[in-house]
């Protein structure tokens, strides 16, 4: 399922074997589209409103149990809304010493292996 999945490289890019835009495909993209979801605030993108998560906005929040459960929800609901090439199978939020991390396991649509996505969330 992931090797049908291609699109321009994040970050931008010029490939250098080529001299045009980098174009990232398969697991790889998916996981950049991930990593621009959980990155954009909801309501930063001027045509598309609802795309983003409030992730962002919760930097200073106090960094405790309720923040941790907050956040899984955010990022589920976020994913389910735009990433439907992905099922979340676990979104865990754990936290050390004032940071918190998201650990992501999901699966390709029609895929049944499970991929792993570490990201700090700061």
């Amino acid at each position: 399922m992931f090797e049908s999945i291609e699109g321009i490289a994040f970050p931008f890019q010029i490939d250098p074997a080529t001299g045009g835009v980098a174009v990232a495909a398969g697991a790889e993209k998916i996981r950049q589209n991930v990593r621009i979801l959980l990155s954009v605030r909801l309501g930063e993108r001027p045509m598309l409103r609802d795309f983003g998560t409030r992730l962002p906005a919760m930097v200073h929040e106090p960094n405790d149990g309720v923040l941790r459960d907050v956040l899984q929800n955010q990022v589920r609901q976020a994913l389910l809304q735009w990433e439907p090439r992905i099922m979340v199978a676990d979104a865990q939020v754990t936290q050390d010493e004032g940071e918190a991390t998201l650990v992501l396991n999901y699966v390709a649509t029609g895929d049944p292996r499970v991929n792993q996505m570490v990201l700090p969330l700061a």
